[in-house]
């Protein structure tokens, strides 16, 4: 379990994740008519790694859930942390962002996320997007990723990978849910004169990739 003492982090209770993995997968393979995943080969094997989905509906967390048997680290909005379903995805690697203004600490729980050498999940769109094929992406997500990057020895780059999601014919029960894992993005490949100029290119390059994954997706 990942703790810090000064606020709320995403953290897993192991018996509680291995408990509901297979009751997950079930429920999924159940509630949707197919599954259909591309580009595994695309997922880093070990080390940390972002995971940049399209954010299309509330079942996206849980499809991109089945990437992994090894826990997923989510930063999620903070609206969604009461109740019940708050109570679990705090136990299940959530840690709770404000979207329009995220705090400090949500932003360095998800370095130090990343220093442990763990799955982030980030959907850098903020939120969810259905009347347009991807919104236009901001640096964020860049940003953070080089903030992660600074603080690891030299060679050890942080893979981001976009994953284009979509339903067919839409996200409702007997869908089909089609997950295209695109290449891996780095930053040192897109590096500019000063880091502010590096994450503009590297989400440049994101939403480019995006954008490919859904188009290809919605022509199948």
């Amino acid at each position: 379990m990942l703790e810090k003492g000064s606020g709320e982090v995403g953290r897993v209770v192991d018996g509680l994740y291995a408990v509901l993995l297979p009751i997950h997968r079930l429920f999924l393979s159940l509630y949707f008519s197919q599954i259909w995943i591309e580009g595994l080969e695309n997922l880093p094997d070990t080390g940390p790694v972002v995971l940049a989905p399209k954010h299309y509906s509330r079942w996206d967390p849980l499809a991109i859930a089945l990437l992994s048997i090894e826990p997923l680290y989510f930063m999620t909005n903070a609206n969604q942390f009461s109740g019940v379903q708050g109570w679990f995805i705090q136990r299940l690697g959530a840690f709770p962002v404000e979207l329009n203004r995220p705090s400090l600490s949500s932003l360095r729980c998800a370095v130090e996320l990343l220093q442990q050498g763990k799955k982030l999940v980030l959907f850098p769109e903020g939120g969810i997007v259905r009347d347009r094929l991807l919104r236009s992406l901001k640096p964020g997500l860049a940003r953070l990723l080089l903030q992660a990057e600074a603080k690891r020895p030299p060679g050890e780059p942080i893979p981001v990978v976009p994953i284009a999601i979509h339903y067919q014919p839409n996200a409702r029960f007997r869908a089909q849910v089609r997950l295209s894992i695109q290449p891996p993005l780095y930053a040192k490949d897109y590096q500019q004169a000063t880091d502010k100029e590096t994450a503009i290119a590297l989400t440049q390059a994101l939403e480019e990739s995006l954008i490919k994954g859904l188009q290809a997706l919605q022509q199948l």
